[in-house]
């Protein structure tokens, strides 16, 4: 999930010769920035395969492309992104299994820093994903359902993690509800994630709760015990409560699981 025209572009697959060649020029399009093109294209392509689920990949490409190249004009930026995004949902609506589309617009909610809308996402996703028994489709990959879940939300909340890292306080403040939202989804999901409960660790520890945090992130430990960022959370919250002895206990454990 490094860019979003790769990410999606790595999800066209399985297409028949016609709308091969409409994904083909397309990207051809995309690459070479000829809006004119993408549009004409498009139009084409919608009037001649309809309900495939690669037109509409497509047409969230160019929405958010236009998005993306619109630094001075805010408002447009904003409408093309809205544009975009009510594509997806059209497509996650008509394809509810494919967890690339869900993917791709937590991905994109997450360039815009609508964080609101990206942690409603997930949680959906999550609780679709319970519902499913994670069983996905998703193109071009071979791991399970449940593999890509953990995984993608792991990298949801280390993005979350990141926006608070760079947030001013009022912002960070805001930020830390989401986190902990999707962290005990997951955590209720897959209890033997001792990544879930350390992020919900992370936003008690940010609150000052310690004694929260840490029944969190014992149960963690419990699960991971030579976890590096569960036992560094642990020396920062005895540290935090002043607590010398289980401070050093766990800096000591730090430092020889570092020397190995």
């Amino acid at each position: 999930m490094k860019q979003i025209l790769s990410l999606i572009l790595a999800l066209v697959c399985g297409l028949g010769l016609s709308a091969q060649s409409y994904s083909d020029d397309f990207y051809d399009a995309l690459n070479s920035d000829n809006v004119h093109q993408q549009r004409r294209i498009l139009a084409s392509w919608a009037m001649n395969s309809p309900g495939d689920i690669d037109f509409y990949i497509a047409q969230f490409n160019h929405y958010i492309n236009l998005s993306m190249s619109q630094n001075d004009n805010p408002a447009l930026a904003a409408s093309l992104a809205d544009s975009g995004l009510t594509t997806i949902d059209h497509a996650i609506h008509l394809f509810p299994e494919r967890l690339d589309l869900r993917f791709g617009k937590i991905y994109f909610l997450g360039q815009l820093m609508r964080w609101q809308s990206f942690a409603d996402e997930v949680v959906l996703t999550l609780n679709r994903s319970e519902k499913t028994n994670h069983q996905w489709q998703f193109p071009n990959f071979d791991q399970g359902g449940r593999i890509l879940i953990i995984e993608g939300v792991q990298d949801y909340l280390y993005t979350l993690n990141e926006a608070t890292q760079n947030a001013d306080p009022e912002a960070r403040k805001a930020i830390l509800p989401h986190i902990r939202r999707i962290a005990h989804r997951a955590a209720q999901l897959f209890p033997s994630e001792p990544t879930f409960l350390s992020s919900l660790a992370y936003t008690y520890i940010a609150e000052g709760d310690y004694e929260t945090a840490l029944r969190h992130l014992n149960r963690a430990e419990q699960l991971s015990p030579n976890d590096p960022a569960v036992l560094q959370q642990l020396v920062d919250v005895y540290s935090r409560m002043k607590n010398k002895k289980q401070a050093a206990n766990y800096r000591a454990r730090l430092e020889k699981l570092q020397e190995q």
